[in-house]
């Protein structure tokens, strides 16, 4: 007699996801937001010195202060998440995570670089890395696994609910950048490009912790489903995502090294069709000694 199959258990319905992000979002968005402040002020404020046309200097300023800014924005997503799973303040937040930056940025380099080298083969598994690995950062903060295990632990998750992440995920990028069009479009047209930026920063200010915990919440969901995976020690499985990385890693460095060529071919060209090119003298023979 032939073993039945388990049914697999489906991810919460979108309306669920959407109610239970809500009631959290509700509860703690006053820590979380502030929390995302510091980095939303200092992005405004280079858009602001970017916006003011006061001349190279502070429009160099400017993009320096966004530049900044964004870093302190990728770096506040770990006191987010930490708020979100602990229920902690903006302080004990910050000082639980500030310690785990640089692996942060690592996992995220890798993180990079295999989805960039999954999108080099042929598109398709870039896309496909870019959601596996969508939790690592999670992974890293919640069950403290670093390096290539984080994202190897968030593939192992998604898989078998690929297309239900994906989905959820596209939803939500979807509503965001149509609120974004319907409400700055008219903010920018009366405003002017200052007023656009400082919108999409305040926008980004409720936006994120939203989105922090729209995922964690998917995250969740994952591993109740798959309750073993937080115990589990082992480093298989990480052949493809190494190999992305790999990949990653060389196609910059191919496209650097065509573009030098092509930069250096396309200079002697100029060059040589340009009218100035001179070629260098022939030297006459000498006629050889009669004797």
């Amino acid at each position: 007699m032939d073993k039945k199959e388990t049914p697999r258990i489906a991810l919460h319905s979108i309306g669920s996801l959407f109610s239970e992000t809500w009631k959290l979002y509700k509860e703690r968005w006053s820590v979380l937001v502030e929390i995302v402040l510091l980095p939303t002020l200092v992005v405004a404020l280079g858009v602001i010195l970017v916006g003011l046309n006061l001349g190279s200097a502070f429009r160099a300023l400017g993009l320096l202060v966004v530049f900044v800014g964004w870093v302190i924005f990728i770096y506040s997503v770990l006191p987010v998440i930490y708020s979100i799973h602990n229920t902690t303040g903006v302080d004990a937040s910050y000082k639980a995570t500030i310690g785990s930056f640089w692996p942060y940025i690592w996992v995220g380099i890798l993180e990079f670089l295999s989805v960039l080298g999954g999108a080099a083969m042929l598109i398709i598994p870039g896309i496909w890395l870019g959601i596996a690995l969508s939790f690592a950062v999670y992974i890293f903060i919640i069950e403290h696994r670093r390096g290539i295990d984080a994202l190897r632990q968030s593939k192992d998750y998604v898989k078998g609910y690929w297309w239900a992440v994906l989905g959820r995920t596209l939803l939500l990028a979807l509503i965001y950048v149509v609120v974004m069009v319907i409400v700055r479009i008219p903010v920018t047209l009366m405003g002017g490009q200052i007023a656009g930026g400082i919108l999409s920063a305040v926008m980004l200010l409720f936006f994120i912790p939203f989105s922090a915990i729209y995922h964690y919440i998917i995250f969740n969901n994952l591993r109740e489903l798959k309750p073993e995976l937080a115990e589990m020690k082992t480093k298989e499985g990480t052949g493809f995502i190494k190999a992305s990385a790999i990949v990653g890693v060389i196609v910059p460095i191919l496209l650097v090294i065509l573009a030098v060529i092509l930069i250096a071919f396309g200079a002697a060209y100029m060059v040589r069709n340009s009218g100035r090119y001179v070629p260098a003298p022939g030297y006459p023979m000498r006629a050889a000694p009669q004797q």
